[in-house]
C-alpha cells in the first residue's frame, strides 16, 4: 500500500479493507464511545449537566470524529495520519479546570491552538526530549491510576444502585482474567470487544438492569444552542477571564 498523502486514497485502489479489519474498528468504536463518555460525566458532575446532555454531547462528539475525522482525514486524505482520541489522563483534572472558573469551549479552543502551534513547529518532540523517561512514565502512571479508580468507583456505585453490588466485581475480575489469556497468547487486539460483550453478559445474566434513558436521534447542530445560556452547556461564549483561567491546563495537556 503506497499512500498519497494529503491526495484522494480511495478503498480498494490505494489500500484494502479485510474482514479482520473489523475488530479494531468495533474496538475502537467502543473505545471512543466509553471514553467520551467518561470525558462529559467528567464535566457534568462540576457543571451540573444533565444526564440528557451527555448523551446529547456523546452523539455530536461521534459524528464529528466519525464523519470529520475517521472517514475524511484517516480513511481518505491521509491514511497514516492518528485517529481521533479523546485524551483520558486529562479526567482528573477536570473539576479543577472548573472551580478555577474555565471554561469547556476556551479550554477546547487552546488546546487545539497549542496543539496547532506544537505541530508547525515541531515542538511536540523536543518537548518530549526535555522531559525525561521517568516523569513521562511517572505522569501516566498517576493519572491512569486516578482515573481507574474513578471508574471503578462509578461502575461500584451503578451496581449497587441496581441492587447487583456483586455484578462489579466480577465484571472487574473477568476482565482482567480474559485479558491476562489475550496478553498469553498475544490476542490483545480482542481484547476491548471480547471484554465490552464477556462484561455485558454477566452484567445482564447477574440481574443488572439494561434499559435506553435517550430516544434514539440526531444531536443538535446549532452551535449557539450548545454555548446558550439557559440551553446546552448553558454557560454562554466564554470571555477573556475564561481563557486565562485555563491557560495552565491548556498547555500542559497538549505537552
Amino acid at each position: 500500500m503506497k499512500f498519497r498523502r494529503w491526495r484522494v486514497n480511495l478503498p480498494f485502489r490505494d489500500y484494502g479493507i479485510e474482514i479482520e479489519d473489523f475488530v479494531p474498528a468495533i474496538a475502537g468504536t467502543i473505545g471512543k464511545v466509553v471514553m467520551v463518555t467518561a470525558m462529559v460525566s467528567a464535566f457534568a458532575v462540576p457543571y451540573h449537566l444533565s444526564p440528557e446532555f451527555v448523551a446529547e454531547n456523546v452523539r455530536y462528539e461521534m459524528l464529528i470524529a466519525g464523519a470529520v475525522f475517521v472517514l475524511l482525514f484517516s480513511a481518505f486524505l491521509n491514511p497514516n495520519s492518528n485517529l481521533a482520541g479523546t485524551h483520558g489522563p486529562m479526567i482528573p483534572l477536570i473539576p479543577i479546570v472548573a472551580a478555577a472558573g474555565g471554561h469547556p469551549l476556551a479550554l477546547g479552543i487552546l488546546i487545539g491552538l497549542f496543539g496547532l502551534i506544537l505541530a508547525i513547529t515541531k515542538g511536540g518532540s523536543k518537548l518530549m526530549n526535555l522531559t525525561g523517561i521517568g516523569v513521562r512514565g511517572g505522569l501516566l502512571i498517576y493519572l491512569g491510576a486516578v482515573g481507574l479508580e474513578g471508574q471503578i468507583k462509578s461502575l461500584g456505585k451503578w451496581a449497587a444502585a441496581g441492587g447487583v453490588s456483586t455484578v462489579s466485581f466480577a465484571v472487574i475480575g473477568a476482565t482482567v482474567l480474559v485479558y491476562a489469556y489475550l496478553a498469553r497468547v498475544q490476542k490483545r487486539w480482542l481484547a476491548i470487544p471480547l471484554c465490552s460483550g464477556i462484561a455485558g453478559i454477566i452484567a445482564f445474566t447477574m440481574g443488572a438492569d439494561f434499559s435506553f434513558s435517550t430516544l434514539p436521534g440526531l444531536p443538535h447542530f446549532d452551535p449557539m444552542w450548545w454555548w446558550g445560556t439557559d440551553t446546552g452547556w448553558k454557560m454562554g461564549l466564554p470571555h477573556l477571564g475564561h481563557f486565562i483561567a485555563v491557560i495552565p491546563f491548556s498547555i500542559p495537556t497538549v505537552a
